[in-house]
């Protein structure tokens, strides 16, 4: 929560959300007895059917499914689709998931939105951390699923030439004129996975994280050399949301700070993987 509002829409993006899935998998492993490794969620896969998907079918082994329906004059505390003129249906859920190894999971505060993570006003609501427990909530979106969670978008992501252009994709706007492949997944889940500050708390972040980072790595290996790397195309933007407030350009020296996660480190060392610590690759 506290990094929110500076690690999306500017350079660091991509290599923090790199390196914070690379630290949730090292918890798992060294304090839950976890002898895997994160898997991610191929988005073209998994698309045709949301619901049906064994991620998302609410079986012993999924990461729970639906949420409950909400009676009809209840609306889903869900962000707006995707704003501009492009609207998406409700799901058929919104309320508290009950199937799955996550039925019983529970949100220490309450919904946030994606306003509190752009506003130019320094530091955060003083409610934001008030203990407001609420239960994890699903609508598994079949609409942006089908339309947006596609083939085409995601060929449209990998055929950037820059780095620029490689973000506006993902993440904002494709060249087809859908919402980015980054964007609409967070949406897609729902209130919880929908809202930049709660999003971690639903489990599928991390999976969604992971394909991101697969997606950024093929990407990368595209280039010429470490040109996409460590060369001139590979970082775009400044350190802060939207450039809200207006910050200095990033480098690859630039320090992003952990908290109690782990110690400082610098975008460089974030930059590939299957170097340094990074030791992983995708399949």
């Amino acid at each position: 929560m506290n990094s929110t509002r500076f690690v999306h829409n500017n350079a660091v993006f991509l290599a923090w959300h790199r390196r914070f899935a690379w630290l949730f998998e090292r918890e798992l492993q060294q304090k839950c007895g976890y002898t895997g490794t994160l898997p991610y969620w191929d988005w073209v896969k998994n698309a045709k059917n949301i619901t049906a998907s064994p991620l998302f079918d609410g079986s012993a082994f999924s990461l729970s499914g639906q949420g409950l329906p909400l009676p009809p004059d209840q609306k889903a505390l869900e962000p707006p689709c995707f704003g501009g003129d492009i609207t998406c249906p409700k799901g058929p859920g919104g309320g508290c998931v009950t199937d799955g190894p996550f039925k019983n999971f529970r949100i220490g505060f309450g919904y946030i939105g994606v306003e509190a993570a752009q506003n130019p006003q320094p530091g955060l609501p003083p409610t934001i951390f008030n203990y407001v427990p609420r239960c994890f909530s699903r609508d598994l979106n079949q609409f942006i699923a089908t339309n947006f969670q596609t083939q085409a978008n995601l060929d449209n992501v990998l055929a950037a030439s820059t780095l620029a252009d490689f973000q506006q994709r993902i993440d904002n706007i494709s060249g087809d004129g859908f919402p980015g492949l980054h964007p609409s997944g967070h949406r897609l889940l729902g209130p919880t996975g929908g809202d930049y500050f709660s999003s971690p708390m639903d489990p599928a972040f991390y999976l969604h994280h992971s394909m991101i980072d697969k997606v950024w790595s093929d990407w990368q290996a595209k280039g010429s050399g470490d040109d996409r790397i460590f060369g001139n195309n590979a970082l775009s933007g400044t350190l802060t949301t939207l450039n809200i407030p207006p910050s200095a350009n990033a480098t690859l020296e630039s320090i992003i700070n952990w908290g109690p996660l782990e110690g400082p480190s610098t975008i460089r060392s974030m930059m590939a993987i299957g170097r340094g610590d990074l030791c992983y690759r995708y399949e």
